[in-house]
């Protein structure tokens, strides 16, 4: 998989409009915003990066324990941590000689935590909350 946005990452200049009301206000995705959401998407369907991101969503963990926890060699999860890495999806820090991984960020651990929110509402036929089809993505924040 190519990632299109490691490569053409912008700096916030100041003085311009803001980035996130840029990216959130227009009425339809471009082709390259469209790239970005697919890529995002499809670096989390995969089951065994699933499984990472979501134990990465309660702590901080090194590439063994990742490797216990889904079930899968230490060497294919370097590998698969290299892919959502470059997504910006999980980063690292370094203790001595150990490298401990987290999510990148809050918006990560929040869509991951949407999705199995969605995901409770299938299994068990939920009806949707109030006020979510009446927030349009603009004003969501």
């Amino acid at each position: 998989m190519s990632y299109w946005f490691g490569r053409h990452l912008r700096p916030v200049v100041p003085g311009e409009p803001d980035p996130i009301e840029a990216f959130i206000s227009r009425p339809a995705l471009t082709p390259e915003l469209a790239l970005l959401v697919a890529q995002t998407f499809q670096a989390l369907a995969d089951p065994t990066r699933a499984r990472i991101v979501y134990a990465l969503t309660k702590d901080e963990h090194s590439v063994g324990e990742l490797a216990v926890i889904a079930g899968v060699s230490p060497s294919a999860i370097s590998h698969q941590l290299k892919s959502l890495r470059d997504l910006r999806i999980v980063r690292f820090r370094r203790d001595g000689t150990r490298i401990f991984y987290s999510v990148d960020d809050t918006h990560v651990a929040n869509l991951f935590r949407e999705a199995i929110h969605h995901l409770a509402h299938v299994v068990y036929d939920l009806p949707d909350h109030p006020a979510a089809d009446d927030t349009p993505l603009s004003d969501a924040g």
